[in-house]
């Protein structure tokens, strides 16, 4: 997971503005969960902010970082807008975050591996879905007033930079806590790792082959112009896995050109 800055006033395409607040105002005048999932399922612009989304993090998923060739991704609601579980049991009395449905803040981009609900080959639950568990549940919030900030979020969230601070990348190519057993931190970070299947579906595999052949590279070659291209491709914003290559690449800072890449 890579910190993702987004502006203030984001490049989002001309009409969504208008658009967006003529959804959240409709949705808002809605007083049943019916009545917001059938609107829902009729008026999904959200796919038209895809694109900007893409390009924030060099068409790769928020989450995982993964570029996903042979599947579409998601445009997730970080905050899900129709209902809520946590630890996968639907949570009594809470319809969701229906009027967060149109804010583009809410929205992350994902690879369906990270969105969609399934099971990893222990047959243990993975995907986000509709997860969203909080620290302390009294401060949940149920409705448009409701203040965001109060919420403590287990899941970690791309565009909080502390939060992708709580992870490391090994060079096995695993993703791991960064704080202590035992505390909050740890438990945000263990909990994004197995619910979004950080480790799974052969991504450690992955990252540590091509680890491997760029660290016979740079060993045996040295500083020359093709290494130092090949490492600054492996650092940019849009390559897959990026914050693992920085972490990889970052053992080597005893060389001093390695650490003026960096």
């Amino acid at each position: 997971m890579k910190f993702i800055l987004i502006p203030s006033q984001p490049p989002l395409p001309t009409s969504w503005t208008n658009l967006s607040t003529e959804r959240i105002t409709a949705v808002n005048l809605l007083t049943t969960h019916d009545a917001r999932s059938a609107y829902f399922k009729r008026y999904a612009c959200w796919s038209s902010l895809k694109g900007w989304l893409e390009n924030a993090n060099g068409d790769k998923c928020w989450y995982c970082e993964a570029k996903s060739p042979r599947a579409p991704f998601d445009v997730d609601h970080f905050r899900p807008k129709l209902a809520t579980t946590v630890d996968g049991a639907k949570l009594n009395g809470h319809t969701g975050y229906y009027w967060l449905a149109y804010e583009w803040s809410n929205f992350r981009l994902s690879c369906q591996r990270c969105n969609r609900p399934g099971k990893n080959k222990d047959n243990t639950r993975c995907g986000k879905a509709n997860e969203f568990p909080i620290q302390d549940e009294s401060q949940r919030c149920s409705q448009p007033t409701a203040l965001l900030r109060n919420e403590l979020p287990r899941l970690l969230d791309p565009c909080v930079q502390s939060d992708c601070e709580l992870l490391a990348h090994g060079i096995d190519g695993e993703v791991k806590p960064v704080a202590e057993i035992g505390t909050w931190e740890h438990q945000r970070a263990d909990y994004t790792i197995k619910l979004l299947g950080f480790n799974e579906w052969n991504a450690p595999e992955t990252k540590r082959s091509q680890w491997q052949k760029l660290f016979i590279i740079l060993v045996g070659t040295g500083n020359s112009n093709a290494v130092i291209a090949e490492l600054k491709k492996c650092l940019s914003h849009d390559h897959e896995y990026s914050s693992f290559f920085r972490s990889a690449i970052g053992t080597h800072r005893d060389k001093s050109w390695v650490e003026e890449l960096l």
